[in-house]
């Protein structure tokens, strides 16, 4: 077995919490959709497809391509998990942004919760977790 790197390990880490969630979501929709607490519109059909879609399907094969990437580093390279996970830790990102962006500018619909609070949390540790490949590679 590798001896992979701290960082690795973090991103590694996460990247498993992250493809387990996306399984979850392809398996289970109503799991994906307590989670991010939303329902289909009943005047549209195939709404629990885009459950399964984006919630399942795009976030299981993210995260396995970082997984991938690291398991195929001997192969791939370092420059191959730094992309990979990068591209995984700007996701989480932009997830960050988006939920503080409408806490501060839609607090008339009660976004300002413990459960967006917690939401920032968590995915400000997926994307510190998966982004430490590539920022350790910047400290040195």
């Amino acid at each position: 077995m590798p001896d992979y790197p701290a960082p690795w390990i973090f991103a590694g880490l996460a990247a498993l919490v992250g493809f387990g969630m996306g399984l979850a979501a392809l398996i289970m929709p109503r799991w994906g959709q307590s989670v991010v607490r939303l329902m289909p519109d009943p005047r549209w059909k195939g709404g629990w497809a885009e459950f399964r879609a984006s919630y399942g399907g795009a976030l299981c094969l993210l995260h396995g391509a970082v997984l991938l990437t690291l398991i195929m580093s001997f192969q791939a390279g370092a420059g191959a998990v730094m992309g990979a996970s990068f591209a995984a830790s700007l996701y989480w990102l932009g997830m960050v942004i988006g939920r503080i962006w409408s806490m501060l500018a839609d607090a008339r619909q009660e976004t300002r919760t413990s459960y967006n609070l917690m939401g920032v949390g968590f995915e400000l540790v997926m994307a510190v977790a998966l982004g430490a490949p590539f920022l350790s590679h910047l400290g040195g």
